[in-house]
């Protein structure tokens, strides 16, 4: 197969899906063949990235990511992505490992709020504890001079639980919990915007979405992106 790029999921399963369903649907295909190509590692069996990252957990994720990538190298996409976020803080040692291009996430995430006009932006973050402390967002957003706004240890248990308890556990969203976390960025916090920064969050917006050009969801934005370059790696 040639013209096809790799997609690093399992983290979790359902995401992965809901990010798949994303490319297939962003592909606009009218027969089979209009669809791109891609291969998708759903390697479930990655060890939890935050339990990790906080301290929580000894199971390194890193070694099964590495693996993965060099199993992608044998292959040879053109390039990768991969649909966790929390993940990326793994990226520096999997873009050596990797012969090929993986794209950043969250650069392209902090990159999206240059819509907003603002010059002080404030900038919602909604994200595993994980993600948040390993400031995996935080300095792209500062980049571009904008301040990063987080949920108070209250709100951020709220966040998890959608995270972890909806939607990883129990597949399922609860619209309600869903969108009072964006408002409380949007109107208590005076967000300017908010980044969905995991990827059941990105299955809770497409499930129920919060209608609002000031939600960012990070994941529809990679599958945009990959979706701009396989099509633009067709026709070179």
């Amino acid at each position: 197969m040639k013209n096809f790029f790799g997609i690093l999921g399992g983290m979790g399963t359902r995401a992965t899906e809901a990010f798949i369903d994303s490319i297939n649907q962003l592909a606009r295909a009218q027969k089979d063949q209009d669809y791109l190509n891609y291969i998708v590692f759903n390697h479930a069996a990655i060890p939890d990235r935050t339990a990790y990252i906080l301290g929580r957990s000894k199971k390194n994720p890193l070694p099964f990511l590495i693996e993965d990538v060099q199993q992608m190298n044998q292959l040879s996409p053109d390039f990768i992505l991969i649909t966790c976020n929390t993940a990326h803080y793994f990226l520096p040692q999997l873009q050596k490992a990797a012969h090929m291009p993986i794209l950043d996430m969250p650069s392209l995430a902090a990159a999206a709020c240059k819509q907003f006009s603002s010059k002080n932006l404030r900038v919602g973050l909604l994200a595993t504890s994980g993600t948040i402390d390993a400031a995996i967002y935080q300095p792209h957003i500062a980049a571009l001079g904008y301040q990063t706004i987080l949920p108070d240890p209250v709100w951020q248990q709220k966040v998890m639980d959608v995270i972890y308890k909806d939607v990883k556990e129990a597949d399922q969203v609860n619209r309600v919990r869903f969108h009072a976390l964006i408002e409380h960025m949007l109107i208590d916090e005076k967000c300017d915007c908010v980044i969905l920064a995991c990827t059941e969050l990105s299955v809770a917006q497409q499930r129920e979405a919060y209608e609002s050009d000031r939600v960012i969801d990070a994941q529809q934005l990679l599958a945009r992106r990959a979706v701009q370059l396989a099509r633009s790696l067709q026709f070179s």
